[in-house]
């Protein structure tokens, strides 16, 4: 599994402006409804209930949230570059102002795994996030992530 197979151009919210943690759960709920075809509604509800059980918030300013589609086939990414940090509940007390949602299929727990550590290995790379905090468009955001990996792949 590779993140050019979860995350697209498309599923990426750069520069946006949040006034809550709920409000941009919403945006990026509302961009996967756009591609999955799932009610933007059951994506919000489900992870607000995530986050009930604990923040999905990592530290270094990073969340991903993360939940499961009965819909999906394969994980789905949709990532929301902030122009400013939000309080999250992070462990670390620091806002946030990356969030990758990840949706993955119900049925298949460890491909929901795979995803996260895949995610969760890739926005611990310090240069990646600061190249991240600098995008203004999901066009450089997504050249970005590629360099990354194709660095680590060289």
């Amino acid at each position: 599994m590779n993140i050019n197979d979860i995350l697209s151009e498309e599923s990426i919210l750069v520069d946006f402006n949040a006034s809550s943690k709920k409000h941009v759960l919403d945006a990026l709920s509302k961009l996967a409804e756009r591609d999955i075809k799932v009610s933007y509604k059951t994506i919000l509800d489900n992870l607000i209930k995530r986050e009930k059980l604990g923040s999905t918030a990592v530290g270094n300013g990073i969340a991903i949230p993360h939940t499961t589609e009965s819909s999906l086939d394969k994980p789905k990414g949709f990532l929301a570059i902030l122009s400013s940090g939000l309080e999250f509940n992070a462990n670390d007390d620091q806002p946030v102002d990356i969030i990758f949602l990840l949706l993955a299929p119900t049925n298949n727990g460890s491909e929901h795994l795979q995803a996260l550590a895949l995610v969760s290995r890739l926005l611990k790379k310090d240069e990646l996030i600061t190249k991240l905090r600098g995008c203004k468009t999901s066009q450089s955001a997504i050249a970005v992530i590629s360099q990354t990996i194709q660095d680590e792949a060289a």
